[in-house]
């Protein structure tokens, strides 16, 4: 496994764990995607909703 790939895992593990405890919410999240050091898809997989860019509006449904 490589540097970059064993670093997004530390940075998921990390991430996942303090969304689930309530430390961070979805924005906070999100910061982690903007910064390269969570996928979209991994944001998908812990807080249920796609990733939308921040200089998009989010769709109300």
């Amino acid at each position: 496994m490589d540097f970059a790939k064993t670093f997004n895992l530390l940075m998921f593990q990390t991430v996942s764990y303090c969304y689930n405890v309530g430390v961070y919410d979805k924005a906070k999240v999100a910061t982690f995607v903007e910064l390269h050091q969570i996928t979209k898809e991994q944001y998908k997989e812990l807080v249920g909703d796609d990733y939308v860019e921040s200089n998009q509006a989010p769709i109300i449904r």
